[in-house]
């Protein structure tokens, strides 16, 4: 039989899809406005050239390939052309929180070794001071967004630059970007994802969400963080769509809706403390969402009441519960809005090229119906964490993602997330899940938010902790509050004791800072 040459061990047929080709390809309607922010657009044409011109620019003043870029600004217009550059380059972006304070600022620059940053005027001072103190060795070009304080100024850059493609090519395996992580562990991680991760994640979303070139996208959520860019943003960019983009400020919801509504959006994403803030906008009649064709949820499980609320408010609307973590590329699974009154509780069907499997401490998976951990397989998910080898061997069993969560599938393959693995609360040799115990208490109606921790004990190894924020002139007392819970739960999981706070901490997307209430609460009670 003659031999034939099959493209098998390298597939260049398809390793040079990268985050440029996006808006290097010919279907793209270069007049179509691809983003708007507090007044300005940008049309695909010209977001097209100052990606080029970011990436002429990096490359002009000494960027290397894998070398690291970072980002450091609130919401704007010229976050993505320069997301796009920095991946023109060859180079890895690493966006930054502009919240954090400049110890913070400093740990992640010397962790990523970033060699130039793009900075916005108010965040300027800061890394200045951070070089002059040496707290970011490997930094030697700033770019100022605004102002002319940086080694380059932005605009006068962009000007000086060519418009043709830019002299590199990115592959599609090849690191877009190094996510740390909001820290509801403590420490952030640098979660990599490639250029690959970012393309099928957006992928999967175009399909799963019903995405096309007539989609209006509205992000409420900070570009720095996952879900600003990652769930809808990009897959909107992928297929042609407009994304308008919503500044730093703080959340109002009524000027959200009426955003919306006058901008006749499609797509948001919301998560839970937005929703609640949305459901207490009086005379809801007064805005017409009827082209509003889906609301994404995400950050933590909606209860059945609030999820009919919303349906309620927004009855020709979609709306999609995902459960998803930085690791796993996005959203790992979704529920179906067909399925959020038939499963209630549930995180949903794995999204389109996911697989998910629940496994035990040994690595075999168990039958529906049983807890254990929640791996998940999905060409989206991270490459591992930078610099950390040893985790990121922790992390990847093979070509599984360890995610670290708890859960169990039902018969017809919904999953059940019950809690984070090391939230598992271990007493007196039984396994105890705080979401189970938090989902009663906010039940009670003084609680309006609760998180469930395990605190030291000599006797039975962890007790329960119940750490509570209540609503507004409720005052109940401990005592109330475990009664409560013995009616409605096994005696050795209510809690021992309950512990009141003025403000749950949370991270920008409302995820709550579990570490911070054990450094508070986890230490053994005196006899």
């Amino acid at each position: 039989m003659n031999s034939v040459n099959l493209d098998y061990l390298e597939p260049r047929r398809w390793k040079h899809l990268a985050v440029p080709y996006l808006l290097e390809r010919g279907g793209v309607d270069a007049r179509h406005p691809a983003l708007v922010c507090q007044g300005r657009s940008r049309t695909y044409g010209e977001l097209r050239r100052h990606m080029r011109a970011v990436g002429h620019a990096l490359i002009a003043h000494g960027i290397s390939p894998k070398e690291r870029v970072a980002l450091l600004s609130r919401n704007r217009l010229e976050y993505f052309e320069i997301e796009a550059g920095i991946a023109a380059a060859c180079a890895i972006m690493v966006p930054m929180n502009w919240r954090l304070r400049p110890p913070e600022l400093a740990a992640i620059l010397r962790r990523s070794g970033a060699a130039a940053i793009f900075v916005d005027g108010a965040l300027l001072p800061a890394i200045r001071d951070l070089q002059r103190q040496g707290e970011a060795p490997d930094l030697r070009l700033v770019i100022a967004l605004e102002g002319a304080e940086g080694d380059l100024a932005y605009e006068a850059m962009l000007a000086s630059m060519p418009d043709n493609p830019v002299p590199r090519e990115p592959f599609i395996e090849d690191p877009h970007e190094i996510i740390f992580t909001s820290g509801t562990t403590g420490r952030p991680k640098g979660v990599v994802w490639t250029n690959g991760g970012l393309l099928f994640n957006s992928l999967q979303q175009v399909i799963d969400f019903r995405i096309g070139p007539e989609s209006v996208t509205h992000t409420s959520i900070d570009l720095y963080y996952i879900g600003g860019r990652h769930d809808l943003t990009w897959a909107t960019l992928h297929v042609g769509g407009t994304v308008h983009i919503k500044d730093s400020s703080g959340f109002v919801a009524e000027d959200v809706l009426r955003y919306v509504c006058e901008n006749r959006v499609s797509h948001v994403l919301w998560v839970p403390t937005m929703i609640y803030e949305l459901l207490r906008v009086p005379e809801p009649e007064r805005f017409d969402t009827s082209h509003l064709r889906l609301i994404m949820c995400g950050g933590q499980p909606l209860s059945a009441d609030v999820t009919r609320a919303v349906q309620k408010r927004f009855p020709k609307s979609a709306f999609v519960q995902v459960y998803g973590l930085t690791e796993g590329g996005g959203s790992v699974t979704f529920v179906p809005d067909w399925a959020l009154h038939t499963k209630p509780g549930s995180a949903g069907l794995p999204s389109l090229h996911t697989a998910i499997r629940i496994v035990d401490d040994k690595g075999c998976d168990v039958p529906s119906n049983v807890d254990g951990e929640i791996w998940v397989r999905a060409p989206s998910m991270t490459a591992g964490y930078w610099d950390e080898p040893e985790l990121t061997r922790e992390m990847l069993a093979d070509d599984w993602l360890r995610t670290g969560d708890m859960g169990r599938l039902d018969n017809e393959g919904f999953l059940y997330v019950t809690g984070r693995k090391k939230d598992m609360i271990i007493s007196g040799g039984m396994n105890i899940y705080p979401s189970e115990i938090e989902d009663v208490l906010r039940g009670h109606p003084a609680v309006a938010d609760v998180a469930v921790i395990g605190v030291p004990h000599e006797k039975w190894g962890e007790q329960v902790c119940a750490v509570i924020e209540l609503r507004s002139n409720e005052k109940p007392d401990e005592a109330e509050l475990i009664a409560f819970c013995t009616k409605r739960l096994a005696s050795y999981k209510k809690p021992s004791m309950v512990r009141f706070i003025d403000t749950m901490p949370r991270t920008a997307t409302g995820k709550q800072q579990k570490f911070q209430l054990r450094e508070r609460y986890g230490v053994q009670p005196k006899p």
